[in-house]
């Protein structure tokens, strides 16, 4: 049970920061103290900062350097030694950050807002390198030797994350509690705390303790967001703990406890049509808690009282017919579609579950009799006919489909085009798919699917004529184009051809996911090792 719950635990806040815009925000020196450089001292930072951002660590690395050798009396130049060390984080130099880095910028500038930071990011990178217990400490010491900067925050999950690979329990509770209960929110710790407070909550509802997880709601939303988020976060600890026999009785009390807490705040005020809506959606909620807890029974009930109370409405009825159909009551589920007000919409759904059920002919009955009474959407029903001869691999039948409406249907023809063009394809029609393919003007996947379809028939010549047309043609594409010139290539055995055409992958799109597939499969295949962007190995 212990190891189930740890498999439960989430994380939602690890280290800071967690996207690329935050540790952006985080390395950023304020705009005050620029303010305070001089006009030579802004400009050598500003070389720096563009290489780092760029990516090219190397560079920027010297030019941190040469502004520290410059200016390092500078109000800038504790923040250019922090940069400095994260360069060698970038370089892989997590040691030599460490020591000469970050530590220097603790020792040299104490009281600087880099110092802090630096404490901090000892801790993460000795994480980074595996040396947990060095970390440990680090995060450690910055909680204490910084406890009223928001590093503290950063450094207490540091240790959170650590705990639970530790699968530590204990200590992970102890952190996540503090954070979401001791722990002042500001700007920059409250998504932290948040989400620390958020991971208690569903730990709490995985043991089946909801009044301590409603308290740990409680700091993150007001009264009136409480039993959204009740609801939002309970279901699937409530379906976990029913589903083994060991768990179900614990189960089933959360669910009765959930459900007691979502009627106590139920409304009867039903005078506005707003009013109503709300207070439906509640009784929504309820009963998919109920669901949950796998008492259909309850289920069903809730659903009668439901159209005694709001009268009988689609809405109503169509999550119904749905629970039934989820259950694979289909039949049931039928009886109710065709009670909506709106027969349009009740028929399509009993089209959709006919579908479901692979029961074809049906469900062409059915959009046959759509087509007469929707005559304004008669050419998406019969597009539908279409889908549901195509989704059990009755092509022909499909095809004709498709074939009349691209000849009624002038309005959207290139919908039926590429729904004709790609049936074809499916059905091994390649030639014909092909000629379809050619009238879509949706480029370049028309193209694509031409250069494919070339390559089935091993017209090797005519899917090269397609991949360059697509290079030239589309910029987003081109390096996908690259890359299926060298794999077409390999497929005619010329491979002097195809290793040119990888190697122009990597050289042209570096920064491209399709480069890094060429040059590994240039390592792979050929033993040829080459850098992305034509730089050297030891760059």
């Amino acid at each position: 049970m212990r190891e189930k719950l740890i498999g439960l635990l989430i994380l939602a806040a690890l280290l800071l920061p967690s996207s690329l815009q935050a540790q952006q925000k985080f390395e950023q020196m304020s705009l005050e103290r620029w303010a305070k450089l001089r006009e030579v001292e802004r400009y050598q930072l500003n070389i720096a900062e563009k290489y780092y951002k760029e990516g090219k660590y190397k560079v920027a690395l010297t030019e941190y350097e040469k502004y520290l050798a410059l200016y390092e009396r500078s109000e800038a130049a504790s923040y250019s030694q922090l940069k400095w060390s994260l360069c060698l984080t970038h370089l892989r130099r997590q040691n030599t950050a460490i020591k000469e880095g970050f530590q220097s910028v603790i020792d040299y500038w104490p009281d600087s807002a880099e110092a802090a930071k630096a404490s901090y990011l000892v801790g993460k990178t000795y994480v980074a390198i595996g040396r947990i217990s060095s970390g440990k400490k680090a995060y450690q010491r910055t909680i204490i030797d910084y406890a009223k900067d928001p590093v503290a925050v950063y450094s207490l999950m540091g240790l959170a994350e650590i705990s639970q690979r530790e699968k530590d329990e204990k200590s992970l509770i102890k952190i996540w509690k503090r954070l979401a209960f001791d722990i002042p929110r500001n700007k920059a710790v409250s998504g932290t705390c948040a989400s620390a407070a958020t991971s208690l909550t569903k730990y709490y509802f995985a043991k089946g303790m909801f009044e301590d997880a409603l308290k740990s709601l409680e700091t993150n939303y007001k009264k009136e967001q409480l039993a959204y988020y009740v609801y939002s976060y309970v279901r699937s600890p409530i379906g976990s703990l029913v589903g083994t026999d060991e768990t179900k009785t614990q189960g089933l009390k959360l669910a009765d406890r959930a459900i007691a807490y979502l009627k106590a705040d139920f409304s009867t005020d039903y005078s506005t049509p707003e009013l109503k809506a709300a207070a439906a959606a509640q009784w929504y909620r309820m009963i998919e808690v109920e669901s949950y807890a796998g008492r259909g029974d309850k289920v069903l009930a809730a659903y009668a009282t439901m159209l005694k109370i709001f009268g009988t409405n689609d809405d109503i009825l169509g999550r119904l017919a749905d629970y039934h159909a989820a259950k694979k009551r289909y039949a049931q589920a039928r009886t109710i579609y065709l009670r909506f007000k709106d027969k349009i919409q009740g028929l399509s759904r009993v089209a959709a579950s006919y579908r479901t059920e692979m029961k074809t002919a049906e469900a062409i009955k059915i959009y046959q009799q759509l087509v007469g009474l929707d005559a304004e959407k008669a050419a998406s029903w019969q597009g539908a006919q279409g889908a549901t001869y195509r989704e059990v691999g009755k092509y022909p039948e499909a095809i004709k489909v498709y074939q009349a409406l691209v000849r009624t249907d002038a309005v959207n023809i290139q919908q039926w085009l590429w729904a004709l063009a790609t049936t074809q394809r499916d059905a091994g029609l390649i030639k014909e798919a092909i000629g379809a393919f050619r009238q879509c003007d949706n480029f370049p996947e028309n193209y694509k699917q031409m250069a494919s379809c070339h390559l089935a028939l091993k017209q090797h010549k005519e899917a090269l004529i397609h991949y360059a047309q697509i290079l030239k043609g589309h910029e987003g594409s081109a390096p996908w184009a690259q890359l299926q010139i060298g794999y077409t290539y390999e497929k005619m055995k010329s491979t002097e051809a195809a290793i040119k055409a990888f190697q122009l992958c990597c050289k042209k799109y570096p920064k491209a996911s399709y480069a890094s597939q060429a040059h590994a499969h240039l390592q792979n295949k050929y033993k040829i090792s080459v850098t992305l962007g034509g730089a050297t190995d030891d760059e």
